[in-house]
């Protein structure tokens, strides 16, 4: 008797739920579908413009531990706090700003580019972060100002250099 009850009233509910649309309601239809599409591309869409200054991803979407895009004395910079400390154990002028112009996961790929830019007198040398990232820094400097005018420089005169590892442009590193 107690089992007739409890399908009876358990009919009674899925009629009453369908009645009222709760089952039908969630069904996707194409309406729905293509408004979802449509509101996914826009948003990649807008994480997809570049910032014109330095040619990057700017929109509001960004990966979590990824530079950000600051604006300094009226330029766009990329900026990212982390911890660093000197990769080949030598004491050079590493500064609270720093300008990383290539990231490697190897050593030895860093100290080749590390040992290329100080040939060409740029008073560069390697950091590496708690992460296993190996920075190649191309310039060191204690206020941000500096760091960003160095950061343009660096742009006009080595327009051909590739930043390994980085998003196309360099990255100010204030040292923790």
């Amino acid at each position: 008797m107690d089992v007739l009850k409890i399908r009876k009233y358990g009919l009674g509910i899925l009629a009453f739920l369908a009645a009222t649309g709760f089952l039908g309601g969630c069904k996707p239809t194409e309406k729905n579908y293509k408004s979802a599409y449509d509101a996914a591309v826009s948003k990649r869409q807008a994480s997809e413009t570049l910032d014109p200054d330095l040619g990057i991803p700017g929109g509001k979407l960004q990966q979590e531990g990824a530079p950000s895009v600051r604006v300094v004395d009226g330029d766009s910079v990329l900026f990212i706090a982390e911890h660093l400390k000197f990769v080949d154990g030598e004491e050079h002028e590493k500064r609270r700003y720093n300008v990383a112009v290539s990231a490697y996961k190897m050593q030895t790929n860093c100290a080749a580019q590390v040992s290329d830019l100080f040939s060409k007198g740029y008073a560069a040398f390697g950091a590496s972060n708690p992460a296993g990232m190996y920075y190649v820094i191309a310039g060191s400097f204690d206020s941000l100002q500096e760091a960003a005018a160095f950061d343009r420089m660096f742009r006009e005169k080595e327009g051909s250099h590739i930043y390994s590892g980085l998003p196309n442009a360099p990255v100010i590193i204030e040292s923790r």
